[in-house]
Parts: C-alpha cells; sequence; structure tokens
C-alpha cells in the first residue's frame, strides 16, 4: 500500500498527533436561497486536544519543549458536498463559488451541469450516481507540516462526510511556495508534483482526467488506506519511536503539499 511517510524527524513534532480532535461545522438558513441548497461547504477546525478535558496534561519534551495549550487551533480542512437532484444546475453553483470547483465539477459532470454525469466520469466510479464530496483545502501550521498528517485528517474527514456519495473529488496542487522563490526550478516543481500524488494516492485517490483525482467510495480500498493512515499517526505519537532522517532533499515540497489542495 501506499504510505505518506513523513520528512520530518519525530522528534520535531509540537505534540502528539494522536491528541488531534476535528470539529465539522455548516450553517445555513432556513430557506436556502442561491444555490445554497445545492453546494454545501463543510469547515473542519483541526485542534490539539478540546477544552475542558480533565486528564489534560502539559507534555514536555516534545519538539524541545511544550506540547501546544489544550483546544489550540493548528488547522483546518474545507470540503465541499455537490448535491444531485436540486433542480439547480450543479455546474453553475460551482463555477459561482471558485475556479478550482469549476474544474472538478466540469471533469465530472460536463458543462451542462444538470443531466447525469460525464462519460469518463461513469466509467471510473463504480456507481455514478449520488451527490459529490469535493477535497478543497487541507491546511496545517507549518510547525505540524511535514509528517504525512495531512493525509491521515483528511480521510478521517471523508469518512464522516461521505455517505451518500458515489465518489470525492480533489484537484491537487502546493498550498504554498518556499519564501525564496528561487528554489522552485523545474526539478523542484517536479520532485513536488510526485509527492503530492503520493500524498493522495495514500488515500486512495486516482488520477482522472484535467488535473482532477477522484477516490471511489464503493470500494474497499480507501476504507483499508484510512486504517493504514490511523495506525502511522498512532506511531508517530509513541516515545519509543526512533528520529529517522527526511527520505527527500527536497522537504519543503512535502510540506508545500499538506497546505494543499487549495
Amino acid at each position: 500500500m501506499t504510505s505518506a511517510m513523513p520528512k520530518r524527524l519525530v522528534a520535531e513534532l509540537p505534540g502528539d498527533p494522536a491528541r488531534l480532535h476535528l470539529h465539522y461545522s455548516h450553517g445555513h438558513p432556513a430557506v436556502p436561497y442561491d444555490y445554497e441548497d445545492t453546494l454545501e461547504p463543510w469547515h473542519v477546525a483541526v485542534t490539539y486536544g478540546i477544552a475542558g478535558d480533565e486528564e489534560w496534561e502539559a507534555e514536555e519534551g516534545d519538539g524541545g519543549g511544550h506540547a501546544p495549550a489544550a483546544d489550540s487551533k493548528v488547522g483546518h480542512l474545507i470540503l465541499w458536498r455537490l448535491r444531485d437532484c436540486t433542480g439547480d444546475n450543479r455546474w453553475e453553483a460551482a463555477d459561482a463559488e471558485s475556479g478550482d470547483l469549476e474544474v472538478i465539477v466540469s471533469a465530472v459532470l460536463g458543462r451542462s451541469g444538470r443531466t447525469g454525469c460525464s462519460a469518463a466520469f461513469e466509467e471510473a466510479v463504480t456507481h455514478p450516481v449520488g451527490d459529490l464530496l469535493i477535497l478543497d483545502r487541507v491546511s496545517l501550521d507549518k510547525a505540524w507540516r511535514g509528517f504525512g498528517l495531512g493525509p491521515a485528517l483528511a480521510a478521517e474527514a471523508i469518512r464522516r462526510l461521505s455517505g451518500g456519495c458515489c465518489a470525492v473529488a480533489v484537484f491537487p496542487g502546493m498550498g504554498e511556495y518556499p519564501e525564496d522563490r528561487e528554489q522552485v526550478t523545474e526539478t523542484y516543481r517536479l520532485q513536488a508534483k510526485k509527492e503530492i500524488a503520493a500524498l493522495w494516492e495514500s488515500l486512495g485517490f486516482q488520477p482522472f482526467r484535467r488535473g482532477v483525482w477522484v477516490l471511489d467510495t464503493a470500494l474497499r480500498q480507501p476504507e483499508e488506506l484510512m486504517q493504514a493512515r490511523r495506525a502511522e499517526l498512532r506511531a508517530l505519537g509513541r516515545p519509543s519511536n526512533c528520529p529517522h532522517s527526511p527520505e527527500s532533499g527536497l522537504p519543503d515540497a512535502t510540506a508545500a503539499a499538506e497546505g494543499a489542495p487549495e
């Protein structure tokens, strides 16, 4: 199975990643207007622990200092649920929100946006009927990047939000670039692209078309890969772990990938 191996020393972790918590939020008016009945935004806040945890104990020795305070925010995810059979033009709903969503939806539906999916999508997905979940953004504070946490968190969010969805789609890209833009050579871009691809393959995404990747929710593989990501996350938090050297000569590429997609 593909693995999202960390590219930074385990000793650099600010705290135990097993203590990260995901908080889901979605709000809407009682009577939806515009495209709110068709394109649902979901925001997932990532915190270190939760407020009011009586068993919380300050950790020392992680990264040479104290662990973050309980309930401190360390990142967020943004996902969209594109609902079927609402009467709205789904392509227009995505296009009105952002260019990246338009790219994804036009690859899946075609520009008609109303009648079914594209022929390519019907061939790529086991049951191409129902809602589509779109993974739009995975962002972590810099201190938490480079350990393969982004895919693990994305897998957990997808598990909880993909019920009734025939697939999950993503348009991966570098979330941010290094401060010294001269580092962004063609070699850097190719290496970053390779590492980003490995991150999403580690969740079961497969390249589709026009730069869009798709995860088929009807397959067993995504569940197995999620369990593998959970095991890796638990292993990162074990005190017995020995720091291992980065495997890549371009660690910033993976760190930037964990700010993606955007």
